[in-house]
């Protein structure tokens, strides 16, 4: 069942009832491998392996999918692997304690409200039977508890969703059973559910905006009252910190974006408004990154006019960051395109991955196959790349620094720091040690040509950066023969009757930033078939001109060839000219 519409501007309120209108770089998103089948209102869970199980959901077709496919994060692709034996969209996923894979609910084919409950198998790709719930439902949580059972809670028993469902259930991996336990104090659906570091699951809201919370308690199989959230709002994220607290970010209160984030600390039972977001936004996506940061991207966020006294909100592509040391949100590079109702999935790598999800297009609406992965930013740098420009072989040039800061929440450890090409740096930064958080270290490199033309080379620093364990700092700069050169290469004085002569000119220029002294003039070989005279000073200064007068007069006829060369006081290679000409008779 498809579940927006170029009109469903206005939110109705049915399950997901907010639809629109339908390098590595640190800091970046990445383009990754896209997906086989585009598909939004999907499940999402990181397998063994490291791999991604994407599951169900609704194609561009509006099809609800049986198929699955599996990221491979080392190769960038996607693969399908095996199939549900229903197809389903707006249900939750959840990794066993063994591994596998279990989905419960949703919506399926003729807008069917499922009861049935699978299980994936990361090993064998294969799926089988999981029991079924007591109750049919879509728009649930399901949360896997410290003893291994998997905690099922509210959503919609049918599409109308009057009322929600209070109804709990717990599915036994053991037993392969689904048994009752308590019930929620007030039935909700697209809320949110998590594990706290107490052992108690906390849920959150739910639609059409509750403020609402419970805390289940495993042990004694029952939910009680929690704190109030300071905003209502459904359709949010909620992220489990490193320090347990849970953050509540965005959402939806009634049909409008919210932009305020509150923080849950356990212990005391109560909530805390912390920093708001730049905007507000639904449906959209987080993760808790390594460095304890969260990366929240995209959502419906965007507003656009759909006649009179109405306004509407599309997807949009914007991304913030939430600190808690600073209880602030600080804007990152935004998504390549506008989405909502993505997933988003933690890599072992510490890069998140985001895909599939609803973009807009100009016309209206399209499901998205693109895939692409956020690596979180660690070290800043003052520059990302150095020019030396010209510089004539042999002579080293003034040295430029590069500043690098710890940008992120923990340490960074260098394993190395080298350089490559015709380039060579020192650094300030410790090395095999630590560069503790907003710590800063200086790179200096300088540039000493071997040849001429362009020379590129890099300075490469590798480290424990998440996601990112190796950086870089371009180089480049331009090898010069000399300080001196002539303006050509080659002086051809043509044909002349031998006896006779002919007088050509050539420019000299010194083609460096300091003065030379011209220490030598001489032909090769000697004689007096070519002979010169010249205008230059003993010194010339930086880009000074002085012209040689080279005269051919051929003993002979015949072809003659001849070696101009003048040295300065430079450490780099003479100034040549090559000189021919021919006697005729």
């Amino acid at each position: 069942m498809k579940k927006f519409s170029c009109v469903a501007l206005a939110l109705t309120f049915v399950l997901v009832s907010i639809h629109p209108v339908s390098a590595q770089v640190q800091g970046q998103w990445t383009s990754s491998g896209g997906m086989q089948t585009g598909r939004e209102l999907n499940a999402q869970v990181r397998v063994a392996g490291g791999k991604v199980l994407s599951i169900g959901g609704v194609d561009n077709s509006g099809n609800i999918l049986s198929s699955a496919e599996v990221y491979n994060q080392t190769s960038g692709k996607w693969a399908l692997t095996g199939s549900m034996a229903e197809p389903r969209e707006s249900f939750p996923a959840v990794v066993l304690t063994d591994g596998k894979v279990l989905v419960s609910g949703g919506v399926s084919t003729g807008n069917v409200v499922l009861s049935a409950a699978e299980l994936y198998d990361p090993t064998t790709g294969a799926w089988s039977s999981a029991g079924s719930l007591s109750v049919a439902r879509t728009g649930h949580t399901a949360t896997l508890l410290p003893g291994g059972k998997v905690l099922v809670t509210g959503g919609c028993a049918e599409l109308t969703c009057s009322p929600a469902t209070a109804v709990s259930e717990l599915y036994d991996p053991t037993s392969n059973r689904w048994s009752t336990t308590g019930s929620l104090n007030t039935g909700r659906y697209s809320h949110t559910a998590v594990l706290l570091k107490t052992g108690k699951v906390l849920a959150v809201g739910g639609s059409p905006g509750l403020s609402s919370c419970e805390l289940y308690n495993p042990t004694a199989g029952t939910w009680s009252i929690a704190a109030n959230t300071n905003a209502g709002r459904y359709l949010n994220t909620t992220t489990v910190l490193s320090d347990g607290k849970v953050l509540v970010a965005g959402g939806a209160n009634g049909r409008f974006p919210v932009n305020s984030a509150e923080i849950y600390e356990p212990t005391a039972n109560a909530w805390t408004l912390t920093g708001k977001m730049a905007s507000g936004r639904y449906a959209h996506t987080a993760a808790l990154l390594p460095d304890s940061t969260v990366v929240v991207a995209g959502g419906i966020g965007q507003s656009i006019s759909c006649g009179k006294d109405c306004t509407g909100y599309i997807p949009f592509s914007k991304v913030e960051i939430y600190n808690e040391a600073t209880g602030t949100f600080s804007a990152t590079a935004p998504l390549s395109q506008a989405l909502a109702y993505h997933s988003m999935t933690l890599l072992t790598t510490g890069r998140a991955l985001e895909n599939g999800g609803i973009g807009t297009t100009a016309i209206c609406c399209v499901v998205e196959s693109t895939a692409s992965f956020y690596t979180p930013l660690t070290l800043s740098f003052s520059a990302s790349s150095l020019n030396f420009g010209f510089l004539q072989m042999g002579l080293t040039s003034a040295t430029q620094t590069v500043t690098v800061t710890n940008v992120s929440k923990h340490s960074v450890k260098f394993n190395s720091i080298t350089h490559s090409g015709d380039f060579f740096q020192s650094n300030t930064c410790p090395e095999p040690a630590t560069l503790n958080e907003s710590e800063s270290c200086t790179i200096t490199v300088s540039f000493s040509p071997t040849a001429v033309g362009l020379r590129n080379g890099a300075v490469t620093l590798k480290d424990n950066s998440p996601g990112s364990p190796q950086q870089t700092i371009a180089l480049s700069g331009t090898g010069g023969a000399g300080a001196l050169v002539f303006t050509t290469t080659s002086l051809n004085l043509g044909s002349v009757v031998p006896g006779s002569s002919i007088t050509q000119s050539a420019t000299l220029i010194n083609d460096d930033s300091v003065s030379v002294n011209i220490t030598g003039v001489n032909i090769t070989p000697s004689g007096s078939t070519f002979t010169s005279t010249n205008n230059c000073p003993g010194t010339l200064n930086p880009q000074q001109t002085c012209v040689f007068q080279i005269t051919f007069t051929p003993p002979d006829s015949g072809s003659f060839s001849a070696t101009l060369t003048v040295t300065d006081s430079g450490t780099g290679a003479p100034a040549t000219l090559s000189l021919s000409g021919t006697g005729t008779d």
